[in-house]
């Protein structure tokens, strides 16, 4: 593997996803993307499938895990949607994408897979950081990946993983490619790129956009919302 494309927060629009993926000029390398794959958008199903079938890298995102804590509950009992994920966080978009009960569940099964984080250690920057993706900016908590899942550093580890904002620390052995917070252009320096363009935010005063980052050019291909 020479090079690979990793993809910012979908977040249901599949039109825009399709349209930037057929902009990628290497149709051959890798694709990975860094979750939130889904909700605010109107096609989150068909993201999902999408990406699925492809056998495409995806790592868990924080809408992902909204929808792993949630839709369980949903399930048992389907009147009752009064949950965060659908309130607030376009989990009702997500729910609306679906008209199939046996698809929506696949798709759990799925999304219950994915990875905190993927690590490339065959891809590096020419001053040797290997490339780690993860939905949002992992900080000094990196140190902590390999503790116990049950101990108080990993927990650290994990939510750093999913939920991080607004601050930033340098690991000295990898380059850290996230998404989560949504920035007006892609922000990369030499050590992590922030490849969140807002995607679903569309209006008549914004157009949000899909980013994909060609690591390690660092080369950038970007696409406006057309969903």
């Amino acid at each position: 593997m020479k090079s690979i494309y990793i993809i910012g927060d979908v977040h249901g629009c599949y039109k825009s996803l399709i349209t930037l993926i057929n902009k990628l000029p290497n149709k051959d390398n890798k694709i990975c993307f860094v979750g939130d794959l889904i909700d605010k958008g109107s096609h989150s199903k068909d993201v999902i499938e999408f990406v699925k079938s492809n056998n495409y890298d995806c790592v868990l995102g924080n809408h992902e895990k909204y929808m792993i804590d949630t839709l369980p509950l949903i399930l048992k009992d389907m009147n009752n949607l009064n949950y965060k994920w659908v309130i607030q966080d376009g989990g009702d978009k997500t729910l609306k994408s679906y008209n199939d009960l046996n698809l929506i569940k696949k798709h759990l099964e799925w999304l219950m897979t994915l990875p905190l984080y993927l690590e490339y250690k065959d891809l590096k920057t020419s001053d040797n950081r290997h490339l780690v993706v993860s939905h949002s900016h992992i900080l000094e908590s990196w140190k902590y990946k390999d503790y116990d899942k049950d101990s108080k550093e990993y927990k650290r580890f994990e939510k750093d993983c999913l939920f991080s904002r607004y601050k930033s620390f340098d690991n000295s052995d990898i380059f850290n490619v996230f998404g989560h917070t949504p920035v007006q252009n892609p922000q990369i320096n030499d050590f992590k790129a922030n490849i969140d363009l807002g995607c679903f935010y569309k209006s008549e005063y914004e157009v949000g956009k899909l980013c994909a980052l060609e690591f390690p050019s660092m080369k950038t291909f970007i696409q406006e919302n057309i969903d």
